[in-house]
């Protein structure tokens, strides 16, 4: 084989290998996922991995809305009618959650265990789905502690965008009555005295017990899904599925 046809094939071999490390580079700096997505005749299921449970979201009806199915075990749970305030003192009712799908997470602002990373990851799934017509909704479990004053001030450190993601508040009982009419879920004060928490001023209360999730909410105030926001996989099935079915 003449010498200039070898050094040839070298270039060649050796170009075609560094392109080939290019490729894996890349492919590796990307987040990877482990969703799995099955479509059918019944509709789209987006799972964190084969045969998990999920939402399903089917073809548009006769009106043109989505078919929207719960995740099995959900069926029948809504969200129940309510009078809360968000950040700014406005009167807030359930019609805040008609007509649309919205993500929403119950935290409060004092909260040292759970909340920020709840509220982190759910900036996360705000972030990712900016450029479609799904809402974010946080209502406080603390009324005592969190007037609007105070939502508004920790809106504004957040960054958060109050006219998308609103933060309410209300009387006493009120939250915890959505929570576990809705859901069956509790809120109660921690009894464990690890868990106080000191406040600004010097004074002390306990850590509320409340749901760490994100839910899913459909256009009718049916709860379709949730997430455990920190697990990454589940989160990016969660903002998948809130996509679907915003579409």
């Amino acid at each position: 084989m003449p010498k200039w046809i070898l050094g040839l094939l070298i270039v060649v071999t050796t170009f075609a290998l560094l392109a080939s490390i290019a490729v894996l580079r890349v492919r590796s700096a990307q987040p990877q996922t482990d969703l799995d997505t099955t479509t059918s005749a019944n509709g789209t299921i987006i799972a964190a991995a084969p045969g998990t449970n999920a939402a399903q979201v089917g073809a548009r009806d006769a009106s043109g809305k989505r078919v929207l199915i719960p995740r099995p075990g959900l069926e029948g749970y809504s969200i129940p009618g309510f009078s809360l305030v968000n950040q700014d003192g406005d009167p807030v009712d359930e019609s805040v959650l008609e007509g649309e799908i919205t993500v929403v997470a119950f935290v409060f602002t004092n909260c040292q265990l759970a909340c920020p990373a709840i509220t982190a990851n759910m900036k996360i799934v705000y972030s990712q789905l900016e450029d479609t017509p799904v809402r974010f909704l946080s209502i406080s479990v603390d009324p005592e502690h969190d007037t609007p004053e105070v939502l508004r001030a920790y809106a504004d450190r957040m960054s958060i965008d109050t006219s998308r993601w609103p933060f309410l508040t209300g009387e006493d009982g009120e939250a915890t009555r959505v929570v576990e009419e809705s859901m069956q879920f509790e809120i109660s004060d921690d009894p464990d005295d690890a868990n106080i928490i000191t406040l600004d001023d010097g004074s002390t209360m306990r850590n509320i017990r409340h749901p760490i999730k994100l839910f899913l909410v459909g256009p009718d105030r049916q709860i379709l899904d949730f997430c455990a926001p920190t697990l990454r996989a589940e989160r990016e099935r969660f903002t998948a599925l809130a996509r679907k079915a915003a579409e």
